[in-house]
């Protein structure tokens, strides 16, 4: 069973202490653990990457879609960070936030699109905040799980609700965590990226999704299958 993981510097295994934590590797585990068979685990995913660099990445690298038994995409943080940059004051912010949304969704539906192309069914993961205390931050990450729920909802695809999975247990879960405010990014290097709990956390929870899409597709031979999850 091929298992391939679509994203940014998380899917990438960013602040995990070694490969085997980061998330794809033990959602593999938990999923051959729990299937009885070989998983192998596929990862697309580099630092930094927007929806728009993956749907690029997955445009140009058709063959990697076409032998995943089951896809997970989790991107979007860069999105909000390009955004945020970008602007100059709250007001042009919201309207960079508003133009970052409807790109996302297009690349995210593209995403999707291809993945369901090529037979692979798939899983849509929501965006943890780092930075729970921070009401623009928090603003802007519902904005772009309400998309993510969206897309979903279309396309009738699960969505592992890994923002729930977070909540609350932030300063467990996040490499370097301090305040939970953007003031933690005037301090050097913004304590974004999950440690290996928020790894395993990641990784346990999606096992839960790919197992049963994995099961249903292997039963159905290369029928892609689509069905909501909540």
């Amino acid at each position: 069973m091929i298992v391939l993981h679509l994203g940014d510097s998380i899917a990438y295994g960013e602040c995990a202490s070694q490969p085997a934590r980061a998330y794809p590797q033990v959602a593999a585990q938990a999923v051959a653990a729990e299937m009885r068979a070989q998983v192998e685990t596929r990862v697309v995913a580099r630092p930094g990457w927007t929806s728009a660099d993956l749907a690029a990445a997955v445009a140009s690298d058709n063959a990697a879609l076409t032998r995943a038994d089951v896809a997970a995409v989790l991107v979007g943080g860069d999105d909000l960070i390009q955004a945020a940059l970008a602007s100059r004051s709250q007001a042009h912010l919201r309207r960079h936030l508003r133009a970052a949304y409807r790109r996302y969704a297009i690349d995210l539906a593209f995403i999707a699109a291809a993945c369901r192309q090529a037979g692979a069914p798939i899983v849509l993961c929501t965006l943890y905040n780092p930075f729970p205390h921070a009401p623009l931050a928090t603003s802007a990450i519902r904005g772009l799980n309400s998309v993510i729920g969206q897309v979903a909802s279309r396309l009738r695809a699960p969505v592992a609700p890994v923002d729930a999975w977070f909540a609350g247990r932030e300063a467990l879960l996040i490499s370097g965590y301090r305040t939970g405010t953007l003031r933690d990014v005037l301090d050097g290097r913004a304590p974004v990226h999950p440690n290996d709990l928020g790894h395993r956390l990641i990784g346990l929870g999606l096992a839960g999704y790919i197992a049963p899409l994995a099961a249903m597709r292997h039963r159905l031979g290369s029928t892609a299958v689509w069905h909501s999850r909540r």
